[in-house]
């Protein structure tokens, strides 16, 4: 372990009744550099505070601190389908890539040993499908409106909107295709082995300096985010939106229509 106080901030944990279990993860557990951050994961006994994570610096590095219980790692072992952005998903993918470093009841160690022989899949909530779906529609719809407004206040503000136009649409591919997110210099690795194209085209829009430009490559990057059953809304389009995760899209669409016709 290359810091110094990186090991004595996992000593002095060890010390806690409370702590049933460490390890590091991404570069922390493998090869730590200077751009490296600090990923550590914490088992406690029982979660009473709720406590989520902590960030802070250890030694001059941005330090990610999350916590767990041994509920919650007995409720994930016997999972055989997780949900690969929810923290089910992320604590398996840092828990496959990490290095165990505190581990007396064995807690860690059975769990590694069972999802080495049998590794539950990841798919993605079809309800943040959807929501994606929804939002990079919602998104392509009000750009083109501000995009041909003759007001320049309308094309400063659509500036401000594809930055954030940009990310929805990157996520939504993702999601659209059941693979989970696990950040942006995981997405570019991705992009450069399976779709370089779409990385060409996000390189282009990066680089334009008018706003004509980076709308063009912003509609290209929208259709190849497409896939499946999630498709560029067609011109006669009725979504619902509902106040329940759980909706029945039909009949919320039909309630609709006894209303409007």
């Amino acid at each position: 372990m290359k810091y110094q106080s990186l090991k004595k901030l996992i000593e002095k944990l060890k010390l806690s009744q409370r702590v049933k279990g460490i390890f590091t993860t991404g570069t922390t557990a493998t090869k730590l550099n200077p751009e490296s951050d600090i990923d550590l994961v914490v088992i406690l006994d029982k979660n009473t505070e709720d406590i989520k994570s902590v960030y802070t610096m250890v030694e001059n590095h941005f330090s990610d601190i999350f916590f767990f219980d041994t509920k919650f790692l007995g409720q994930l072992k016997n999972k055989h389908e997780v949900f690969g952005n929810n923290f089910d998903g992320i604590f398996l993918d840092w828990f496959i890539s990490g290095k165990i470093e505190y581990d007396p009841e064995n807690i860690l160690t059975a769990i590694k040993d069972k999802v080495d022989k049998s590794r539950p899949l990841q798919k993605i909530d079809n309800q943040e499908k959807r929501e994606f779906w929804i939002k990079i529609n919602y998104n392509f719809i009000a750009n083109s409106r501000y995009n041909n407004a003759k007001d320049q206040l309308y094309h400063s503000a659509l500036e401000v909107r594809l930055l954030y136009s940009l990310t929805e649409i990157i996520n939504a591919y993702f999601s659209f295709r059941d693979i989970p997110w696990r950040g942006e210099k995981f997405a570019i690795q991705y992009f450069e082995k399976n779709d370089s194209n779409f990385l060409s085209i996000f390189q282009k829009y990066t680089t334009s300096s008018s706003l004509q430009e980076k709308m063009k490559y912003y509609e290209m990057l929208l259709e190849l985010t497409f896939f499946g059953d999630y498709q560029k809304w067609e011109k006669d389009f009725i979504i619902p939106i509902s106040k329940q995760d759980q909706l029945n899209v039909q009949q919320l669409k039909k309630f609709w229509e006894s209303l409007a016709n």
